[in-house]
């Protein structure tokens, strides 16, 4: 493992612009070549968002931009390397890379999350709406640079509250490309186990956890009384009390469950519960739903390999998988709904709309995403609620559904069998094969 980090970090760099370089690689277990680049966009005074591309020498691919949740959580760090990148954290190519299905891009977002950084505490973005205007303002540079990626495809695919940057990104990237200030194909986006309606999901955790039997009458009532107190506090626009009443139902359920994993509810947290008694309730979120992905192996590479390959990271910028700051300057905007956004892209763009849920899943689970997707105004919603889902396999493989799909016009939502939060994880077979069927619509 040392001489691959080794090896790693003394891989050639070619200067390509004064905050870019790339070099080559080759993916050998699918005989892939392809391509990095990398660098900074300075996105307003004191905010500087990183971003890394991977790129083969096919001009009429596909592009995805990847972003992550969190709030907080690298887009180049986690998902780049523990998800969908071409290398994983051991750099042993990764066969369910989606890079073979077009080129990636990730962002890490908002500002000081990652490899991006910040120069005044005053840069940090408290909602999704300055996050957006930080992406578009990304977009505008980087897209000028690379003309060459104007023409292609373009989509956006995330993951968890990536989902809320991802819908309010689209809505002014869509309003921007249409006023002609900004030249990109622009195509569509995919939700992964988005946090889009926040209290359709609190609403949902106790009937879903009763019919995995992890939840008895009881602790069903128990379950259901905390989300009606948490609905009521949404209701009432306060926004503070609701993220706290949140952080209080998910209390009330791992003492009812024995510690469920929010993430698959097949697994367990594992977490000190009597560390996180003297922490405020925004510290205990970001304990239970961002810490938890640190891990060694990936801090060990970033802070490491990565940092020496990329030569371009500031001497003050330590890399983190996940920033408390930027969690914490999110916080006021954790329990806010977007279905309107939803809504409103797919009456009024032309922008393909797919949602993908894992079935294990809980933060986001598969329930309260049905229960959001059927408060749309979409005229066409009925419509799409009268089609039958229809199954998919990965490769010639029938013994196992990997997944569901249904569709009507621009809108597709996909059941991933066997998966929890982060779908290309937990079932990457089955989110590739889904990829391939969102990007060749």
């Amino acid at each position: 493992m040392l001489l691959k980090l080794l090896l790693f970090a003394l891989i050639l760099v070619i200067p390509a612009t004064s905050y870019s370089y790339f070099d080559h690689h080759k993916h050998q277990r699918n005989d892939l070549t392809y391509r990095e680049k990398w660098g900074y966009v300075k996105v307003r005074e004191s905010a500087n968002l990183f971003w890394w591309l991977y790129y083969t020498s096919d001009s009429d691919r596909p592009l995805i931009l990847w972003l992550q949740g969190g709030p907080g959580a690298s887009s180049a760090g986690f998902g780049n390397f523990k998800e969908i990148g071409p290398l994983d954290t051991s750099l042993n190519p990764r066969n369910s890379t989606w890079l073979q299905k077009a080129d990636l891009l990730f962002i890490d977002q908002p500002v000081g999350t990652g490899f991006s950084y910040v120069t005044n505490d005053d840069a940090y973005t408290t909602n999704v709406d300055e996050i957006a205007d930080d992406l578009l303002s990304f977009a505008k540079d980087w897209f000028s640079r690379h003309a060459r990626y104007q023409t292609r495809p373009f989509y956006v695919f995330c993951e968890s509250y990536g989902g809320k940057m991802t819908v309010a990104f689209a809505k002014v990237l869509y309003q921007a490309v249409q006023a002609g200030d900004i030249n990109v194909n622009f195509k569509g986006i995919a939700l992964g186990d988005s946090w889009i309606s926040p209290m359709d999901y609190v609403n949902s955790w106790g009937p879903y956890l009763y019919a995995f039997s992890m939840l008895g009458n009881s602790g069903l009532n128990k379950t259901n009384v905390k989300a009606e107190e948490c609905r009521a506090l949404v209701e009432q626009q306060k926004w503070d009390q609701a993220t706290n009443c949140w952080n209080e139902a998910e209390v009330l359920i791992e003492a009812l469950t024995d510690g469920v994993s929010f993430y698959n509810v097949l697994e367990r947290e594992g977490l000190d519960r009597r560390s996180l008694r003297l922490l405020t309730h925004v510290e205990r979120l970001f304990e239970k739903h961002v810490r938890p992905f640190e891990g060694d192996d990936l801090n060990l590479l970033m802070n490491g390999a990565v940092r020496k390959k990329l030569k371009i990271i500031p001497d003050s910028v330590q890399w983190t998988e996940s920033s408390q700051a930027v969690f914490t300057h999110q916080s006021g905007d954790f329990m806010k709904p977007v279905i309107d956004t939803v809504d409103w892209l797919l009456a009024n763009t032309p922008l393909n709309v797919s949602v993908y849920n894992g079935q294990l899943d809980l933060i986001c689970d598969t329930i309260g995403t049905e229960l959001w997707v059927s408060r749309l105004r979409w005229p066409d919603l009925r419509k799409f609620s009268a089609r039958d889902r229809l199954a998919f396999h990965v490769g010639n493989d029938d013994s196992r559904t990997a997944g569901f799909y249904k569709q009507y016009n621009n809108f597709r939502f996909f059941w991933i069998m066997r998966a929890g939060h982060m779908v290309p994880s937990d079932n990457p077979a089955a989110a590739l094969k889904m990829v391939d069927m969102i990007i060749s619509h």
